[in-house]
């Protein structure tokens, strides 16, 4: 099926492009509503309040954004972008070194803002909720993210990186338990928790729980 309206597009002239000011600007409405979101999780959060911190008026954010549930996609396809553009072209070491690393990488990445992380967190709570607009959003990153770090732990037990009586369902879960309930810890006490430090020895121990024994030379 042709695209008649760009195909119209075409024989007027050049196609017409987002304006960087105006990408400029739907950038700054959604940097607004995570400072919201971030105070007032997604159920409290108003339009107003967001047009008030982006210093336009309501009818200005509306124009951009038509509803709050907008706003919100709007704001979980800029964290999938991100994640994209961080980790797209992210090669793995097939070792168990290189996923320790991923992990690094990931959690550094988690609590790189504060406000992106609170927001974050706040809003996957809420979305435990089947009735919650981002709960198919989160639902479908949990499966895919844990699908992946099962399949991975899976591979390290093939090539013997791993010890093989590992479950790799069962790490996987305490892996990611471990990093969201940090993530918490860390925006309840900043000050107070060094959050990559702490990370960092868990990562220690894990690492030697699941070395695979090297075999006895003869």
């Amino acid at each position: 099926v042709m695209d008649t309206q760009n195909q119209s597009t075409d024989a007027q002239g050049p196609k017409r492009r987002r304006a960087p000011k105006g990408e400029m600007r739907r950038m700054a409405l959604l940097d607004a509503a995570t400072e919201v979101f971030a105070r007032d999780g997604y159920l409290g959060a108003s339009m107003r309040d967001v047009a008030d911190i982006a210093g336009i008026t309501t009818v200005g954010l509306l124009h951009h954004f038509p509803n709050k549930v907008a706003l919100l996609r709007a704001l979980l396809d800029r964290r999938d972008e991100r994640v994209v553009a961080r980790f797209g072209d992210l090669a793995t070491a097939p070792t168990l070194e290189g996923f320790l690393q991923f992990l690094r990488l990931s959690m550094s990445f988690s609590v790189e803002d504060a406000r992106e992380c609170q927001a974050s967190v706040m809003i996957n709570t809420e979305s435990l909720s089947e009735k919650h607009p981002a709960f198919p959003w989160y639902k479908e990153k949990f499966d895919m993210v844990h699908g992946h770090a099962q399949a991975h732990l899976g591979s390290l037990q093939e090539a013997g990186e791993i010890r093989q009586d590992v479950e790799v369902k069962a790490l996987a879960q305490e892996i990611f338990s471990m990093m969201d309930g940090l993530q918490i810890q860390w925006l309840r006490g900043r000050a107070e928790v060094d959050v990559l430090s702490v990370f960092e020895g868990y990562l220690r121990r894990l690492a030697a729980d699941l070395k695979a024994e090297e075999k006895a030379h003869p």
